[in-house]
Order: C-alpha cells, then sequence, then structure tokens
C-alpha cells in the first residue's frame, strides 16, 4: 500500500510541477539551450504550424501629392507543418524490488533512482535525434532503433535544396540554409563567415554547437583575453566559449567535422498539448511480477527559419 500511495502523491506530484521537464533540458547543453532561449511552443491540432515569411512585403511604394496608390496582392506569408511524434520510456519496478524496498524511505528512494535513470535516457536521446536524426529511419543513431517514427533533428531542419516544414527549399530559393562543406582545418575567417551569413541586422545567430574536437580547436585558436564565456549556460553547469554573440558548446552527439550556427528565435520545440514527460501512472500486467510507469511525450522539432540556421561540416583540427 506504500507504494501506491507515495506514487499517487510524490510521484505524480513530481511530474505534474514540471520538474521532470526541467531535469531533462538541464542535463545538456543543448537541450538547456532549447528550454531556456528557445522555449517549448505548446500547440493543438493535427500539425505543428509556423507562419514562415518568405520574404519582403513588395507593395511598399514612393509617391508624391495626390499619385495614385496601388494596393497589390502580395503572398508573402507561407507555412511551415511538421508531423507530430510521439515517445514513450517506462520506469519499471520489479516484484523483488518493490518487495526489497517496503519502507516509504525505501520506495522513495528507489522511484528517485528509477526516475532519474529514466530522465538521463530521454535527455540523451533527445540529443542524439536533434543531432542525427533524419526522420526516416536512416539515422546514425546509437541510443535507440531507428525507424520513421524518429523525430526528425537538425539534418532535415537545416538544407539548401531539401524539404522541410512541407515547403521546399529546391522551389523556394529562400527556404536554404547555409551549409560550408569545404574540407579543411577549423579557421577564425570560416567561422565568422559562418555567423555572418546566417545573421541579419538584430536577428543573431545566439547559439553554436559542435564537436569536442572542433571545440578545443576553436579553444587553441583565441588568445587567453578572448576567452569569454557566457555566464547563463556557465551558471546551468555547462562549459563554453563566446564567438561573436553566440553561446559555444560541444554536444557528444554532434556528428564529427561539424560545427553548427542555431538561432533561438527560429529553432523550435513544438509540444502537443500538455503531453510532454506526462505520467500516465503504474500498471501491472497480468502475466508480469512487476509494475511499469509510463512517461510520454508528444512533440516535434521544427523551424520557421532556415536561412537563419546554417554549418560548416568536414572541417578538422
Amino acid at each position: 500500500m506504500a507504494f501506491d500511495n507515495i506514487v499517487a502523491t510524490t510521484l505524480q506530484r513530481y511530474f505534474t510541477s514540471g520538474k521532470a521537464t526541467d531535469n531533462i533540458f538541464a542535463r545538456t547543453a543543448a537541450m538547456d539551450w532549447i528550454k531556456r532561449k528557445a522555449k517549448l511552443d505548446p500547440q493543438g491540432g493535427r500539425e505543428a504550424v509556423f507562419p514562415v515569411v518568405g520574404g519582403r512585403n513588395t507593395t511598399f511604394q514612393n509617391y508624391s501629392g495626390h499619385d495614385t496608390l496601388t494596393p497589390a496582392v502580395d503572398e508573402f506569408l507561407n507555412v511551415a507543418t511538421y508531423q507530430w511524434k510521439q515517445s514513450a520510456i517506462y520506469i519499471p519496478i520489479s516484484g523483488i524490488e518493490e518487495a526489497k524496498n517496503s519502507g516509504d524511505k525505501a520506495v522513495i528512494k528507489l522511484l528517485k533512482t528509477k526516475t532519474e535513470n529514466a530522465e538521463m535516457t530521454a535527455a540523451e536521446v533527445f540529443e542524439e535525434m536533434l543531432f542525427k536524426s533524419n526522420g526516416a529511419g536512416t539515422s546514425t543513431v546509437t541510443t535507440y532503433t531507428t525507424s520513421a517514427k524518429e523525430w526528425a533533428g537538425l539534418p532535415v531542419l537545416l538544407g539548401t535544396t531539401t524539404s522541410a516544414g512541407g515547403i521546399d527549399g529546391n522551389v523556394e530559393t529562400w527556404w536554404r540554409s547555409y551549409v560550408e562543406s569545404t574540407a579543411e582545418a577549423l579557421s577564425l575567417a570560416r567561422l565568422s563567415q559562418g555567423y555572418n551569413t546566417v545573421s541579419f541586422g538584430t536577428d543573431r545567430c545566439d547559439f553554436e554547437v559542435t564537436t569536442q574536437t572542433l571545440y578545443e580547436k576553436y579553444e587553441s585558436l583565441l588568445v587567453v583575453n578572448q576567452r569569454f564565456m557566457n555566464a547563463e549556460t556557465a551558471k546551468a553547469g555547462f562549459e563554453n566559449l563566446v564567438h561573436k554573440g553566440g553561446t559555444v558548446v560541444w554536444s557528444d552527439y554532434c556528428p564529427s567535422g561539424e560545427w553548427y550556427f542555431l538561432n533561438s528565435r527560429h529553432i523550435k520545440l513544438a509540444t502537443l498539448s500538455s503531453n510532454w514527460m506526462k505520467f500516465k501512472g503504474f500498471v501491472q500486467p497480468y502475466d508480469k511480477d512487476a509494475r511499469y510507469g509510463m512517461v510520454l511525450c508528444y512533440g516535434t522539432f521544427a523551424t520557421d527559419g532556415r536561412r537563419y540556421l546554417g554549418k560548416l561540416t568536414a572541417k578538422t583540427a
């Protein structure tokens, strides 16, 4: 009975309070940035929808005195749509584990350990999908079995002539990212070019992610008095450097030789209704001496501005 009471109070309250969500995003620098800067975008409906500005409004006119003004029709708005994806993770408790941890304190400790493991696993899988998943089941991921059910990440969101959000980069030239793929050693000149290319006025790149190898290469290119850190990212527990206006971190899941230029205004993590780290309670199958607590996530990675995103590839130290 202690187990049921604790689940109904402590664990249920833990998930509904948002602490599980906070913990997932606090485990990796990229996911922390998405939560803290890009923000979660709760939506409803059949798809995640983002209005997209495809170019300038061409109805601007100069005139003099009584000139006739022409209210031309100008369809410069488009819509990017993304299909919802679903993920689940279980918190498993076997009958023998429950029997060995029958006191209230022991049950709480057991559930805490199991929940932390689920959070850590989910954080790692979402980060790997962000950097490696093409949403087609042919990704080079290692933490889960690939399928077309996986969440499409940066390999789809960034592109020159491919499609994303239902908009074809082959046709719509404005719907293209900056991708520089010359095989060469990383240089400050390339980094500046990438940053400047994806930055427009005050709408600038504010987050850069790469591999540990290229991060250390960048660090070696800086003189001592240039090695600044972003205080917010450092406070969250992540080592970082600064490049122009962007915070630079590394991810264990960033593909070799790549350096990403991202913008928190245009990278999205849309969530469907309240189904993000939603705890569905424990169930016990009739043929198992075990209970399984199910946690669900409905959502999708998205962008409403591909031209504000870019990457370098084939770079070496």
